[in-house]
């Protein structure tokens, strides 16, 4: 993958001292016409080269995190109920009672909140309000259902936007790419964003604080396909964070907004191809000694669950995110299983605990025989570890 080319003017000529005067001070809308006048594909090659040839690195408003939820969006009604809610389950009567108001007004508040995207639900024969454990929507398979041969499919995950350390201007080139080579579908492993209070700390590591200001930037940078082709996108750990707190499902509400990216749900998701399953999952826990033990294990269980179950199908390819690093266990037990890396370089706390992280994405090449039998799967990474660009936001 080549570095960026810079096509600004050289530092100490008049017109790199007029840019840098412009530069301080200019808006965001600014900034868009600038990358495209000096030749840049996107914002984050524009910046990450002001910073490295003038050591322009553009001042931001620091801000203290609001609450995880995004308040602003929600009147203080609304807030109140959730605020009850959130925690257990309570009876419409003792909503009513706290907040003063009728039964049929919180009755049409909960359907406010889960208009917003807060999963919110009523047991109408307890009367009681509460926000499940997990959601409680179900994520159809998506059926791409060609009569084709070869499918070409591009594949990345954990790019944990609204991190200090996400390499946007990269996961943009990946995007390129997959636009170049006409992958049919694009998946995402989880963590599309970094979440908010993961672990002791963690409040430092993010340029972004609160969901709202998270979902706004995710919905404005997330790379869009110049082929429209669809980003199909599962969350996971990160993302779950809002909705643990109190039941917002965010990456709900940006694929709302952004219609080339469709959301599956939380943690797994199963994708047809024919009568082909691709399995795509964000698991729990650490690296293990060995990078394929995870997967293996995971293949074995899987396999000796599906056993039990009549007429359940076997993915032919299962990919996971979370772990950041590369790894293909291929024809194991009948399947190809694949780790998947990251869009996020060196965190502290990945330095803390040992972890050394694999920037870059992967495109799978699939092969069907004339009865439509997968008979190859060719997986090919793309390690940009070379081209990390510090921050890069």
């Amino acid at each position: 993958m080549p570095s960026n080319i810079s096509f600004l003017p050289p530092k100490g000529t008049p017109e790199a001292e007029r840019l840098i005067r412009f530069y301080s001070n200019c808006s965001d809308e600014d900034i868009n016409a600038l990358f495209l006048k000096y030749g840049y594909k996107n914002r984050h090659s524009f910046m990450a080269s002001m910073n490295t040839i003038y050591g322009m690195k553009r001042s931001r408003v620091v801000t203290h995190p609001e609450p995880i939820s995004p308040s602003s969006d929600l009147t203080d009604l609304e807030s109140n109920v959730l605020r009850l809610v959130q925690h257990s389950a309570i009876s419409v009567g003792e909503i009513s009672r706290q907040v003063d108001r009728s039964s049929e007004t919180i009755i049409k508040t909960i359907d406010s909140l889960r208009a917003k995207h807060y999963d919110v639900v009523l047991d109408e024969h307890r009367h009681q309000v509460s926000v499940p454990q997990v959601p409680d929507k179900t994520f159809e398979a998506t059926a791409f259902e060609y009569f084709r041969h070869f499918y070409r499919v591009g594949i990345v995950s954990d790019t944990h936007i609204c991190s200090k350390y996400q390499q946007m201007t990269l996961l943009y080139d990946a995007y390129k790419e997959f636009d170049e080579k006409k992958v049919d579908f694009i998946l995402h492993g989880g963590d599309v964003g970094d979440g908010q209070n993961m672990y002791r700390g963690h409040e430092n590591e993010v340029f972004r604080h609160g969901a709202r200001e998270h979902r706004d930037y995710i919905v404005e940078n997330y790379p869009t396909s110049a082929r429209n082709t669809n980003t199909y996108i599962i969350g996971g750990q990160h993302d779950f964070c809002w909705y643990k707190q109190n039941g917002y499902n965010m990456l709900e509400e940006i694929c709302e907004r952004r219609q080339d990216l469709i959301f599956r749900g939380f943690f797994d998701a199963k994708f047809k191809i024919k009568d082909l399953e691709i399995g795509l999952n964000h698991p729990g826990g650490g690296v293990s000694y060995a990078r394929s033990y995870r997967i293996q294990k995971y293949i074995e269980n899987m396999i000796g669950f599906i056993t039990s179950i009549p007429l359940a199908i076997t993915p032919v390819l299962q990919l996971f995110g979370h772990w950041h690093i590369p790894c293909h266990l291929p024809m194991y037990m009948g399947v190809d299983a694949v780790s998947l890396p990251c869009f996020q370089s060196q965190t502290p706390y990945l330095t803390e605990k040992g972890l050394m992280p694999v920037v870059g994405y992967a495109i799978a090449e699939i092969r069907l025989d004339d009865a439509y039998n997968m008979t190859g799967v060719r997986i090919e990474f793309i390690n940009l570890n070379a081209h990390i660009i510090e921050n890069d936001y």
